[in-house]
């Protein structure tokens, strides 16, 4: 069992959460990139960004609209839904099955405060929950908020630092481009 192929949506008044990449507006990413409250990464050229999004296994969040004149202009018409906005975004590097790193998981600061944040990391963990030969699900993040919904909605724990002669250790390297 892998993670699905196959888009995944889930809907709650007013808002979706899809893994339909077509979806996905990359200068609505490039957009919140640019944005103060996302202190971990800066703007890609577009290209890149599509490059690292067809790599990726994406969410988006998106809220919706029923279809009039007047939200076209910023909106995306798809089949399944109404007229929509990407207002938030997550991303598993992934093989899709035995590893997979959470990044980039943001809700634009107008939105959040309603249960948004909570109900996309929540969708990542039904992706993951199933998958019976995943070894590993790991983020990195800076904010004690963030840590204790990680733990709480994805059963996840801080990795202590130890010596290699008690287990194993994890290590990292930050590139070029890290800022947090």
């Amino acid at each position: 069992m892998a993670l699905p192929t196959a888009p995944q949506d889930w809907t709650r008044e007013g808002f979706l959460i899809s893994t339909d990449k077509t979806l996905l507006s990359i200068s609505a990413i490039n957009s919140a990139f640019q944005q103060d409250f996302i202190y971990w990464t800066s703007t890609f050229p577009d290209e890149t960004l599509q490059q690292i999004v067809n790599n990726s296994f994406c969410l988006g969040l998106y809220k919706t609209s029923p279809p009039n004149s007047d939200n076209i202009a910023r909106s995306t018409q798809n089949s399944k839904t109404t007229n929509i906005d990407q207002i938030g975004f997550a991303r598993l590097i992934t093989d899709n099955i035995t590893f997979a790193y959470l990044t980039d998981l943001y809700v634009l600061p107008e939105y959040q405060g309603l249960g948004l944040g909570g109900w996309l990391v929540n969708c990542v963990d039904e992706l993951l929950e199933p998958l019976p030969h995943l070894r590993w699900a790991m983020l990195r993040t800076s904010m004690k908020k963030s840590q204790e919904s990680y733990e709480k909605r994805l059963g996840m724990h801080v990795l202590k630092s130890s010596d290699i002669s008690e287990g194993p250790v994890m290590m990292g390297k930050k590139g070029r481009a890290g800022r947090a």
